[in-house]
């Protein structure tokens, strides 16, 4: 759930309290879907790539930092999951993102624990900003921001078809995973079957498996959140094979 850069800071402290009952990363302040009474998650100005120049800088060394191979450990998304939850929620959307790049960088060894701290203190002193022009590695990190993914390979032996109603697996996962909390047990239908693609569980960690259909299925709101007085509406999710069951299974 993203967020604009002012007005998180007053919940830090009910982060703090939900830290004993969510430890498990992805079911707590970082879940992909967020948290019940926590806000509307579209807010105005939501629409608006940036905010601030800083948060485009910070955009751009994300992108740097894929492009030169500069960062270790789990990919963005997963590194800020372990960002402690007072601090996510209190952080704006590219603050995590600064937060992920600075961690990936310390354990690939490109920059040493405590190292951006001091940097702060020596600019704050009057040292002149670091610069450096570099147009080959600029036109680099252009072209991999326009490049676009392969297209997921055809699923052979989906288990599911369009048309058809599944369950979202009740599930408590220990780490990354691309399937918001807000969906798990409730019942959809199959919109269309997207193709094969790599388990986030495990290929966020550089882990190998097998590719797994993937499928858009489609949700009620009133199944989801109840009914509020509003005409309902439709979500779409993509979610991977694992995450769902068959209505007879249960």
């Amino acid at each position: 759930m993203s967020r604009g850069p002012r007005g998180l800071a007053g919940l830090a402290g009910l982060a703090a309290a939900l830290v004993p009952c969510y430890s498990v990363r992805m079911d707590g302040a970082h879940d992909l879907g967020g948290m019940q009474g926590f806000g509307a998650v579209a807010a105005p100005g939501a629409e608006f790539a940036y905010h601030e120049r800083w948060e485009a800088r910070v955009f751009a060394l994300h992108v740097l930092v894929g492009v030169q191979d500069l960062g270790g450990g789990p990919s963005g998304r997963a590194t800020r999951e372990e960002m402690p939850a007072a601090h996510y929620l209190s952080a704006s959307y590219y603050e995590r993102w600064l937060w992920s790049a600075e961690r990936r960088l310390e354990r690939k060894g490109t920059i040493e624990p405590g190292e951006v701290e001091r940097m702060m203190e020596r600019l704050a002193a009057g040292e002149s900003e670091p610069r450096r022009s570099d147009p080959d590695l600029a036109g680099r990190a252009v072209a991999a921001v326009r490049r676009r993914g392969p297209p997921l390979a055809p699923a052979t032996a989906p288990r599911f078809t369009a048309g058809e109603r599944v369950r979202v697996r009740r599930m408590r996962p220990a780490r990354h995973t691309r399937c918001p909390r807000y969906v798990r047990g409730a019942v959809g239908v199959v919109e269309r079957v997207r193709g094969l693609d790599a388990l986030p569980e495990l290929a966020a960690y550089g882990e190998r498996g097998r590719p797994e259909p993937v499928y858009a299925v489609r949700f009620g709101s009133e199944t989801l959140w109840g009914e509020d007085g509003r005409p309902p509406w439709t979500v779409m999710v993509d979610l991977w094979e694992s995450y769902l069951e068959a209505l007879e299974a249960e």
